[in-house]
């Protein structure tokens, strides 16, 4: 009786503090999408142009990355002659602040600024959130 109360205070006394990541890495490449903006008939586009460690882990050691992506809008109205361009690169990574510990996302990222990405289980970007004209913006692929 004595062993057992021992072995559970000393199990329940160990912190339960896991956070666990399947390490699920970006692939590089374009992916593209047509939509309307603004009665605009648009094409986004994402391309993941480089994927670089973070050089900096979580509050579980598990590694950070940073992901370099060029997000560009191309559309044009023919009835008003309308042209739409957009190109900005933006710099995600998957180091989150959760309270007061720091905590490594496989499948979300974020931009300073106001930017998401968003990937599926095999690292294909499924949607990219940015600002434009003054708001956010995205485009699901």
């Amino acid at each position: 009786m004595k062993t057992s109360i021992i072995a559970i205070l000393t199990v329940l006394s160990f912190p339960t503090f896991a956070h666990t990541i399947e390490g699920t890495l970006i692939l590089k490449g374009t992916v593209r999408t047509k939509f309307d903006l603004n009665g605009i008939s648009t094409s986004c586009r994402a391309q993941v142009e480089k994927v670089k460690n973070l050089l900096q882990e979580d509050s579980y050691g598990n590694p950070a990355y940073n992901v370099r992506v060029d997000v560009g809008l191309s559309g044009y109205d023919d009835k008003t002659g309308k042209l739409l361009r957009f190109s900005q690169e933006f710099w995600f990574n998957n180091l989150f602040r959760v309270g007061d510990k720091t905590e490594v996302r496989d499948l979300d990222y974020t931009a300073v600024g106001g930017g998401a990405l968003k990937i599926d289980g095999q690292g294909r970007i499924k949607s990219v959130t940015f600002p434009y004209n003054g708001r956010p913006l995205t485009c699901n692929f």
